[in-house]
């Protein structure tokens, strides 16, 4: 009975880690194509040239692309 408990929580936590990476790659991506989107507007260059840039901006300072992301958006909050 224990071994039957233990081993549902194992599952149970493997579940809540699952929804928790899934739950933080979704808001990744809303914010990444947040700052796409501040890119094409202030820019106006297309969605793909967008991304190179952020990438490109992501990889010269050697952080996730999430975060420059997020330093894009906060940018373009301050200025508008």
């Amino acid at each position: 009975m224990i071994d039957v408990a233990i081993a549902r929580f194992d599952t149970h936590q493997a579940l809540n880690r699952e929804l928790a990476e899934a739950t933080r790659k979704l808001s990744d991506r809303k914010l990444i194509d947040r700052a796409k989107g501040i890119l094409m507007k202030s820019r106006g260059i297309d969605e793909d040239t967008a991304y190179a840039a952020l990438r490109r901006l992501a990889m010269d300072r050697s952080q996730p692309l999430a975060k420059a992301a997020k330093d894009v958006v906060e940018l373009a909050k301050l200025l508008l």
